[in-house]
């Protein structure tokens, strides 16, 4: 898709992210341990924070049309602005139910403009810049993300009280929203409507998207459910929120390393195949994840737990891509837009469900039987992958 400025477009769409995505990052690493440690959250609300990400994911499912109204970029700004919003809210909500439920709202944001971005990447670089192009944005967002990481679960531990976190990020988050608006297309493109009926025909009847849905759903357990996962496994070993801030950053510290040297050499034009370094990452994560909250490892905790969190981010830079690369990747003519949608109501009904799962096996069984089917969907997630398969 032609741009009228290809380095503009880059540079304008890379400011932008560095100050609204990042910001935002750095709410979402912090908010559920927050949540817990700080207000005293019950745990099926950490559940629900884990899935609130995925809703926006789903809003297109049901709300596609009303989408469309709005121009992609017009649209990506008004989620900018309203996510700005909501985060100066919830910094000064101290109720653990209602910061919660802001919380909630602001990920609900957050994942449809997740959706809307991934639709308009194609109107941003073409299939050959992509892998690079986007590698070089995440890379730098990463980066920064992970520094705001560092830096608001230091100012919140040393404060006591979440409020100057969220108000600054709030802040960056606004003038992100501000840098973006001027990002110069060609045209004011839209997301095409479609219906229910055709996203269940693109998942099922076409075979490649097929697997990849198969595989969605059953790596969703450690995908969408870890954050909850962990959460619980911090508070158990006793950790404050400046380390969980700084295991948190080894997490994106492994989303960079992933950007900088994984991504940019992998091709991201096939289906099932773009996930593979993920699942294997992933799977290596989870053993990690699982001997270091089911034995008593001493003052090594806090580093098992940076290196499985290194380890996932890896797998966290690898899906990203292959999330935005896939759903082009496999659309006949003239349904991108409903294949990209499609892969995201798939990740985002998973998501909803599967960190409410892991929560529910949390207070019903516990630490280690939650551990334990990570670890086994972990591992058979990395086994299905590295075997011989067709695309």
């Amino acid at each position: 898709m032609p741009t009228p400025n290809d380095k503009a477009v880059f540079r304008r769409d890379v400011i932008s992210a560095l100050l609204f995505v990042a910001a935002a990052d750095g709410v979402y690493e912090l908010a559920g341990f927050i949540a817990r440690k700080q207000l005293d959250a019950p745990a099926i609300w950490i559940g629900i924070l884990g899935s609130a990400a995925y809703w926006g994911y789903v809003w297109n499912l049901f709300f596609g049309y009303l989408t469309a109204r709005l121009s992609l970029r017009r649209g990506l700004l008004v989620l900018m602005l309203l996510a700005s919003v909501i985060a100066a809210l919830g910094a000064w909500v101290d109720h653990p139910v209602l910061f919660c439920w802001v919380v909630a709202a602001f990920l609900l944001v957050l994942g449809l403009f997740e959706v809307q971005y991934n639709t308009t990447i194609r109107h941003l670089y073409d299939q050959e810049q992509r892998p690079k192009r986007l590698s070089r944005r995440r890379l730098l967002v990463s980066i920064v993300a992970a520094l705001l990481t560092v830096a608001f679960g230091s100012l919140t531990e040393s404060r006591g009280v979440h409020t100057a976190a969220f108000l600054i990020a709030a802040g960056l988050m606004m003038a992100g929203a501000w840098v973006f608006r001027g990002i110069p297309l060609v045209a004011e493109p839209r997301m095409e409507p479609f219906r229910a009926g055709q996203v269940a025909g693109a998942a099922l009847r076409d075979p490649a998207m097929r697997r990849v849905v198969v595989m969605l759903l059953l790596y969703g357990w450690v995908g969408a459910g870890s954050q909850t996962l962990l959460v619980l496994l911090y508070d158990a070993k006793g950790l404050a929120i400046d380390q969980v801030s700084q295991i948190q950053a080894a997490r994106i510290g492994g989303v960079l390393l992933g950007y900088g040297l994984l991504t940019p050499r992998l091709r991201f034009s096939g289906g099932v195949s773009n996930y593979r370094w993920c699942f294997v990452s992933a799977g290596v994560a989870m053993i990690i994840f699982f001997l270091a909250g089911t034995r008593d490892v001493g003052a090594w905790t806090f580093w098992a737990l940076a290196a499985g969190q290194l380890c996932f981010g890896l797998s966290v830079a690898v899906f990203d891509l292959a999330m935005q690369t896939t759903g082009i990747n496999l659309a006949p003519e003239g349904k991108t837009t409903l294949y990209v949608n499609t892969l995201l109501i798939v990740q985002g009904l998973r998501g909803i469900i599967m960190p409410l799962l892991v929560a529910s096996v949390l207070q019903w069984w516990g630490l280690t039987p939650a551990l334990s089917i990570s670890l086994g969907v972990g591992v058979l997630c990395a086994l299905i992958v590295a075997l011989p398969h067709n695309e």
